[in-house]
């Protein structure tokens, strides 16, 4: 979360529980011009903030950064790097914490139709930055004009140079199958973390046999989720696109995950540095 000495501010850190505090909280540290560590929630002065859950969350207000260190973390995400800057430690209590920053996780689709649009939606409703690739100009125009980047693709053996990094899910949504012929076997050489195809179960053997007949590994078949989706038989456009939404969340929550649990190993092993992720000020 960002707090200007204007009083404007953008994100977020509570979902809406403590915001206007932290607000007014950042704009005292600004008009002081020293950084602090602040308690909201159980055990804090605020008697009347009360966290939804009962906890409690601190933060740290930071009123010392660069703008040239901004600078430099919009600039590595815009790039699609990982970006971080070091965490005031506030009376020595916080030890060697770092803020990480991610690039936006991406959507990457192919397909046609209203799920295929649905789909593009509903990702960039939720903070995914999304691409579409059509070889339909109506599917193109309807997600364009919903501010969607939408490109189109010429013909089944055009593979478009799409850029899918490990931040980055995949997910096809055709129903005629000759266009994965070519392009899934391009999204199975990516880091993506998610690939998925629309279909149903006889279908994606008949997919994966195809692919495997090309000479493709079946343990990096393995990689691509079909039929693609967390709920079974969704049939609506709607449907479709939040069952897939929903898995690929669900992945992408479970990497999150695993990789907080490899962090906290390394810590008891003797890891020296004490990173966390997180939102702080």
């Amino acid at each position: 979360m960002a707090v200007s000495a204007s009083g404007q501010w953008v994100g977020y850190l509570s979902g809406g529980c403590i915001e206007r505090a932290v607000v007014a909280e950042a704009l005292s540290a600004i008009a002081q011009g020293q950084s602090r560590r602040v308690r909201y929630g159980r055990g804090s002065k605020y008697l009347d903030i009360h966290l939804p859950c009962g906890s409690a969350i601190e933060l740290v207000f930071d009123v010392n950064v660069a703008k040239a260190d901004i600078v430099a973390v919009d600039r590595n995400i815009r790039a699609r790097r990982h970006a971080s800057l070091p965490v005031p430690d506030q009376g020595g209590a916080l030890g060697e914490m770092v803020r990480e920053y991610s690039p936006r996780r991406r959507l990457i689709a192919f397909g046609v139709g209203p799920a295929t649009v649905h789909l593009t939606r509903l990702a960039q409703m939720s903070g995914f930055e999304t691409i579409l690739y059509s070889p339909d100009h109506e599917t193109i125009a309807v997600s364009e004009s919903g501010g969607l980047t939408a490109l189109g693709i010429e013909s089944t053996t055009a593979v478009p140079d799409f850029d899918a990094d490990a931040n980055s899910a995949i997910v096809f949504m055709f129903h005629d199958h000759d266009w994965e012929r070519r392009f899934l076997p391009a999204a199975l050489d990516t880091a993506a973390y998610y690939i998925g195809a629309m279909g149903s179960r006889r279908t994606h053997v008949q997919r994966l046999a195809s692919l495997e007949a090309l000479g493709i590994d079946p343990i990096k078949l393995g990689r691509i989720r079909g039929p693609a989706g967390l709920f079974s038989a969704a049939k609506s456009a709607p449907d479709i696109a939040m069952s897939i939404l929903a898995e690929i969340m669900q992945i992408e929550r479970g990497l999150n995950q695993a990789s907080l649990v490899f962090r906290k190993t390394l810590q008891g092993v003797g890891h020296r540095s004490n990173r966390h992720r997180g939102f702080m000020l």
